[in-house]
């Protein structure tokens, strides 16, 4: 299906907030590219060049990066050698005037396989954005001491000595440290990219802080601290508030005319909170956290994304949203 989608008009959002949307262009003339970087060389893989580019991506809002997977179809046994785990991918997808980046992240397999049949498939599985959890423990840059018993063996005879020990210690903050404080800091240290930070609450720790975990870990217990929501979102860490209608200022217009193949369908059970699922056509711009515009029948006013499912099989682009109500 092609759908017409020039258009600028206000809307009047939800919370009494207005924005003007604006899109233009067409959802068709798709196309796809992979850059893959591989120690010090960068290539890439496109449609336009009549490679056969399929991908499967999710984001989510509630913190775990998306597990995501392109498939190329009779890559040259060569070829293969250009990229491993650990490479660094950056996917592209979208119609002519939408195109951009859906994703990007870290290699963490590749495998050759028959897939249904058809011609060989090489597919990449990769995990959105820099993977964090590897990162090591915080220490502080200054050295503590301690006391400890040695014992040696000298012809028959055991002598027991002590001796001064370097322990390290915990990175320690002071009384009424505040969060973004302590962001800030970690961010710096353990080389942390957040492309978007913005608390619901700066909270103030009036005992001060000891980081005593990883430091992903600990800026976890940081935002939830400040009531506030941290995931990945097109492969980079943001933080948000969770409560702002529109935090990334963005504009983004669903109709059965522009974008949505069918009416929305309430969701049962999920999690205790009241969602709907939105199929669309495919838009790399909208992931988790992004705010939509729905006029439908059943839905009308603007919603945020809790989950994105991208798919490219074959000749079928689609997209899925799960919304929050």
């Amino acid at each position: 299906m092609t759908t017409i989608i020039n258009r600028k008009r206000i809307v009047v959002m939800m919370m009494t907030v207005k924005f003007k949307t604006t899109l233009k262009g067409y959802y068709s003339n798709y196309r796809d590219e992979i850059e893959i970087t591989h120690g010090k060389k960068t290539f890439k893989i496109t449609s336009a060049t009549n490679a056969q580019i399929d991908y499967d991506v999710t984001s989510d809002d509630g913190g775990a990066p998306g597990s995501c997977t392109v498939t190329l179809y009779n890559v040259a046994k060569e070829s293969l050698n250009d990229f491993a785990k650990g490479d660094h991918i950056v996917l592209k997808s979208g119609p002519a005037d939408l195109y951009g980046i859906l994703t990007e992240g870290d290699i963490t397999k590749v495998n050759v396989e028959a897939k249904d049949g058809q011609d060989r498939a090489t597919v990449i599985s990769f995990t959105e954005g820099a993977d964090y959890t590897k990162l090591p423990k915080m220490q502080s840059k200054f050295n503590g001491s301690k006391m400890v018993k040695k014992t040696v063996t000298v012809g028959k005879k055991k002598i027991t000595y002590t001796k001064k020990q370097v322990k390290k210690l915990n990175i320690t903050f002071r009384n009424k440290v505040t969060a973004m404080q302590l962001i800030s800091r970690i961010k710096s240290e353990a080389k942390i990219k957040i492309s978007s930070i913005k608390l619901k609450e700066n909270h103030v720790y009036k005992k001060g802080y000891t980081i005593s975990s990883k430091p992903l870990a600990v800026l976890k217990s940081i935002v939830k601290d400040c009531k506030s929501k941290m995931y990945y979102r097109h492969g980079s860490l943001v933080i948000e508030t969770g409560a702002d209608v529109n935090p990334y200022n963005e504009h983004l217009f669903l109709s059965l005319n522009t974008g949505l193949r069918s009416l929305p369908v309430a969701n049962d059970g999920d999690g205790g909170e009241s969602t709907f699922t939105l199929e669309c056509e495919e838009d790399p711009r909208i992931v988790a956290g992004s705010a939509v515009d729905v006029d439908s029948e059943i839905l009308k006013g603007t919603y945020r994304v809790k989950n994105a499912h991208h798919t490219h099989d074959r000749s079928s682009y689609g997209m899925e949203l799960t919304v929050h109500a």
